[in-house]
């Protein structure tokens, strides 16, 4: 069974759309997860302030929305 889907012919086009409404949900969940974690945002923007004075909040904002995974399972993200 696993043979015959794999040799499916697929088009680069819906491997896109699919790795999209893919990201979607995940990039949803992220938005959310920084805005309700201020302190973590916070933590990362001071530590990226150093290196990017004129984008670390927008960084920040980005690192926690993208690591949120991370996040549910207990990791802090260190940035330092």
């Amino acid at each position: 069974m696993l043979r015959r889907i794999l040799s499916r012919r697929v088009s680069v086009e819906a491997m896109l759309e699919f790795a999209m409404w893919l990201a979607l949900p995940y990039l949803t969940i992220g938005l959310v997860w920084a805005f309700f974690d201020a302190e973590q945002v916070h933590l990362i923007d001071a530590a990226l302030r150093n290196r990017i004075p004129a984008g670390s909040d927008v960084g920040a904002f980005v690192l926690t929305a993208a690591s949120w995974p991370a996040r549910v399972f207990g990791f802090d993200l260190c940035v330092g």
